[in-house]
């Protein structure tokens, strides 16, 4: 599925709006009953019930963020400008990676505690909220322990600087798209570090081209973070990040 951009309506002006129609219902109101006319006030009462739907419609954008929206189940499209929005009152935000928690920047929400009566201390975490963040974030995995190409066990973790660049990708062609890419960084590091010695070593191909050579962990750093950096792009391009 690929990403649609949608420009709806600035919320600003649809809040003015939303004040005069709710303005206007009050003094219907105040009309019917003065004038004891039920027809008005019925529909006074419709109007105020259809004016009470829209700030529902007003969504916040944050820079650097994104809101996926969907109608009943249809995905509609994506706001990516940051600023203030109106939209169909009954569009929903969608997020599922909106309560996961990797250790990853970008995954610190804020916390109350409180002290209970009898004197235990409670702590309540605010609950995300379902814009997608666009800014580039870094993930660190815990440390693996993993065989080099001799056997030898190696103790190695992996950062990986990522960034959201599909939004209806990330969305709707993988379950949860922070631990999608979190999976696959781990898998990712094991296939190459399996690939190589951990100090040069003979008879080792490290390339793929049924030669020798002296590729290792500790001695080609840079190859093999590129290696890595490019078998995780492999995998998460269809989560659109």
């Amino acid at each position: 599925m690929e990403e649609k951009l949608i420009k709806s309506m600035k919320g600003m002006g649809a809040f003015i709006f939303f004040i005069g129609f709710l303005f206007v219902d009050i003094v219907l109101i105040i009309l019917s009953i003065q004038h004891n006319s039920h027809k008005l006030l019925t529909l006074s009462i419709l109007l105020l019930i259809f004016d009470l739907f829209l700030p529902f419609g007003i969504k916040v954008v944050k820079p650097n963020e994104a809101l996926v929206l969907t109608l009943f189940g249809h995905y509609t499209g994506t706001i990516k400008e940051a600023g203030i929005y109106f939209v169909n009152p009954f569009s929903v935000a969608v997020n599922p990676a909106s309560h996961t928690q990797l250790r990853q920047s970008g995954d610190v929400h804020s916390t109350s505690t409180s002290i209970s009566i009898d004197g235990t201390t409670t702590t309540n975490v605010t609950p995300s909220k379902k814009a997608i963040f666009l800014k580039k974030m870094t993930l660190s995995n815990g440390r693996q322990k993993i065989n080099d190409v001799l056997g030898n066990p190696i103790e190695i973790a992996v950062a990986v600087i990522w960034q959201v660049k599909d939004t209806a990708k990330a969305v709707f062609e993988v379950d949860n798209y922070k631990e999608y890419l979190s999976l696959q960084c781990d898998a990712a590091l094991r296939n190459i570090v399996r690939i190589y010695p951990y100090d040069v070593a003979e008879n080792i191909d490290t390339t793929g081209d049924s030669e020798p050579d002296d590729g290792s962990l500790r001695g080609s750093s840079t190859l093999v973070a590129e290696r890595i950096r490019q078998e995780i792009q492999d995998k998460v391009a269809d989560a659109g990040l």
